[in-house]
């Protein structure tokens, strides 16, 4: 894990992309995603989600990204 700590709205787009296990689309956060994929906690690859086009790509987890959701808490305490 990084010195610095996740917050604003980069940990905003690691709790939405832990919300999408099929995929989030890549509109979604595009500033925050570039940085979470320069710390290794997300990767784009082939979305799985219904609707999605043939060749359309997503925002995914890697497990360290996982594992970082799972240390600061998914932020839903309803």
């Amino acid at each position: 894990m990084p010195d610095t700590p996740i917050k604003g709205r980069a940990l905003e787009a690691l709790r939405a992309a832990a919300m999408h296990p099929l995929g989030l689309r890549l509109s979604a956060h595009p500033k925050a995603m570039r940085a979470l994929v320069e710390l290794e906690y997300v990767i784009e690859k082939p979305a799985l989600y219904a609707g999605r086009k043939r060749d359309e790509r997503a925002w995914f987890l890697t497990d360290a990204g996982h594992e970082l959701v799972k240390a600061l808490g998914t932020g839903d305490f309803g």
